[in-house]
């Protein structure tokens, strides 16, 4: 397995990504086994970018994972928010903006991995990955195994389907279809513990719903078009990506009229105990939202602002939002 490389940091003025070096999961349980995965000592961010107050003691924090090179897991293959570019041998997406955001303003160095959805939780606890940014909703159960940050995308939930199929206009049609989900999702009853919250993500699509999982929204979208199944159901933004990309998007798209109210706020996932690194993280997140928000939306998501022009109000997390999930995030209650 070759050694991960570190990716400078873009300039201001350009939205292109690093060029980071992917690996499987396979190479991830081998980072894991060899527990070498952040540098110790303190972190060097600006003085801007470090929380007021702090709740953790100095001598009962552990060693910062904020400096030298930070193992951050992503998704590969996730359009509009992590994927290879076309022209270029290298990614780029909102993701990936937000990784070099957060790296530029608290100088470390990022080195990006693949995950899958279902693997978010297990990168952090046997220490192989850093932080989680990774489309990582949170969850009340996911937040008993991670610490999560404030938000930085807010989304509802909803269903692709192929361009030359009718049979679902509405809802109610998806009672009775096959549908496919991810593995470890918020769309797989099996991310959930808590028999209610089993329930609720079954019943939310529909009783009858024929779901199947699989590994990664990818399968799921060329399943789609090959038609085995009638639809995809995840966060819309995440179908949105699909439905832009040139690879698909003259074979799907989004159910426009169909709008699952379940709405999932995206964190970065951390190790529990990282508290300190989680306000600093805090601080830049709400920087990135009130500066570069907008500009790295319009400029990886172009079909969706351009055909919805009220994008922030569907899909930033306002103020209010943000310091509500901000007092529970890092830890707290």
């Amino acid at each position: 397995m070759s050694s991960m490389s570190s990716m400078s940091c873009a300039s201001s003025r350009s939205f292109r990504a690093r060029r980071p070096r992917f690996v499987t999961a396979a190479c991830l349980l081998a980072l894991s086994l060899t527990a070498a995965c952040s540098d110790g000592g303190s972190a060097n961010g600006s003085d801007a970018s470090r929380p007021p107050g702090g709740t953790t003691k100095k001598s009962d924090a552990p060693p910062s994972i904020l400096t030298g090179t930070v193992n951050i897991a992503v998704k590969k293959g996730q359009p509009g928010f992590s994927t290879r570019s076309e022209e270029e041998d290298d990614f780029a997406g909102f993701e990936a903006q937000l990784v070099e955001f957060l790296s530029s303003k608290l100088d470390f160095k990022a080195a990006d991995w693949d995950v899958q959805s279902r693997d978010r939780e297990n990168v952090l606890s046997d220490k192989s990955m850093d932080m989680v940014v990774a489309t990582y909703s949170i969850t009340d159960q996911r937040d008993k195994a991670v610490d999560f940050t404030a938000p930085y995308f807010k989304t509802y939930q909803g269903v692709l389907v192929r361009k030359d199929y009718t049979g679902i206009a509405r809802l109610a049609d998806v009672d009775g279809k096959r549908v496919c989900s991810v593995r470890g999702s918020t769309g797989d009853p099996d991310s959930e513990q808590d028999l209610k919250a089993k329930k609720a993500v079954r019943a939310a699509l529909g009783q009858e719903v024929v779901a199947e999982l699989r590994n990664s929204y990818k399968t799921c979208v060329k399943e789609l078009i090959n038609g085995n199944f009638e639809a995809v159901w995840t966060d819309k933004i995440i179908l949105e990506g699909f439905a832009q990309d040139p690879r698909y998007a003259d074979k799907v798209e989004v159910a426009r009229n169909i709008t699952v109210k379940n709405r999932q706020f995206y964190g970065i996932g951390l190790r529990e105990g990282q508290t300190e690194d989680c306000h600093r993280l805090n601080a830049v997140l709400e920087d990135f939202l009130q500066t570069n928000w907008s500009l790295a939306f319009q400029t990886y998501f172009p079909k969706v602002t351009a055909r919805a022009s009220a994008f922030e109000q569907d899909y930033k997390p306002t103020d209010v939002e943000f310091r509500k999930l901000r007092k529970t995030s890092c830890g707290g209650e």
